[in-house]
This record gives C-alpha cells, structure tokens and sequence, in this order.
C-alpha cells in the first residue's frame, strides 16, 4: 500500500472512541496515516472526557468534531474500521462505500455511570484499547501488504486485543 494509509473510524455517535482513535492514529502514525472520524448518527459534540484522556497522555486532540459518516463519502479512503462494541448490544454502522473495511470493537465509555473517577477509568480503558491497536497497526510492514493483507491484519491485531465484552 502507498503511504500515508488513509483510515477512517466509524462509530455511532462519533463522540469517543473514534474521536480517540483518530487522534491516537494521527499522532502515533504520522507520515504513515492519515485519519478521520466519523458516525452514522454523530451526537454533534465531542466528549469531554474523550478529550481530556488524549490530552492527560499528551496526544494532540486538534479541533476534533463530531461529523457525519456523509462527510466522506467521495473521500479515497483505504480502510473503514468500525469500532462500536456490537456484542455489548450496540448497532454498528455498516459502510457501504467500496472500501477495505474492518472491526475493532471497543466498549463506549460514554455509557459509563457512577463517580468521576469510574468515569475516568473508562476512558483510560477506551484509550489503552485503542494504543494497543494503533501500535500494532503502526509497527506492520504498511507498504508491503495489499488491501486484502491489511485488512487480514486490522481483523488479526482486533483478535490480540479482544477484551471479554468484545469478538
């Protein structure tokens, strides 16, 4: 694949975990991704506690927003990788576009109750998932797979990483 790989991450909402992904992508992946975010019904505002983890472990949050999935449609984008967590029960949106696409589910941490710190426990959680990903899809042979090879791989690095809420 040619550099920069182009990712767009797709939830719901597109308040949190893609909102993460994204900046964790672009930051850890610079020169070799570029990424956006996006969701099928975006809440219109991004989490605060999203930000607040990106920032509290010095990745540059930038102007994240929440946007609509309709934003890249005529994007020439390389891989879609959905992150909503179906298996907890939430509908992922399904990218119909003719593009690689692949699944990393995560839980929301915006569904998280009770006190600050428990809250701010499962953003943590939310942004390790996603490093651990994001390391791992960073430290492949990006230049050397095929579309079809990436996309093996995006489904390899989401079975590593599979918590128990998650397949």
């Amino acid at each position: 694949m040619n550099l920069p790989i182009k990712i767009l991450f797709l939830c719901t909402g597109n308040s949190c975990r893609s909102i993460i992904a994204e900046s964790l992508a672009n930051q850890l992946g610079a020169g070799h991704l570029v990424a956006y975010s996006a969701g099928s019904f975006p809440t219109g505002k991004v989490n605060d506690n999203a930000v607040a983890v990106l920032q509290k472990n010095n990745i540059d949050v930038g102007q994240p927003s929440s946007q609509s999935w309709d934003e890249y449609q005529d994007v020439d984008l390389d891989v879609v990788i959905t992150v909503c967590a179906a298996a907890a029960g939430e509908s992922c949106p399904i990218w119909l576009g003719n593009t690689e696409k692949a699944h990393w589910g995560v839980a929301d941490p915006a569904h998280v109750t009770g006190s600050k710190e428990d809250i701010a426990k499962a953003f943590e959680q939310t942004y390790r998932e996603m490093k651990q990903r994001i390391d791992a899809l960073i430290a492949l042979p990006l230049t050397l797979l095929s579309p079809a090879e990436l996309t093996q791989a995006l489904a390899d690095i989401q079975k590593q990483f599979a918590n128990t809420t998650e397949q």
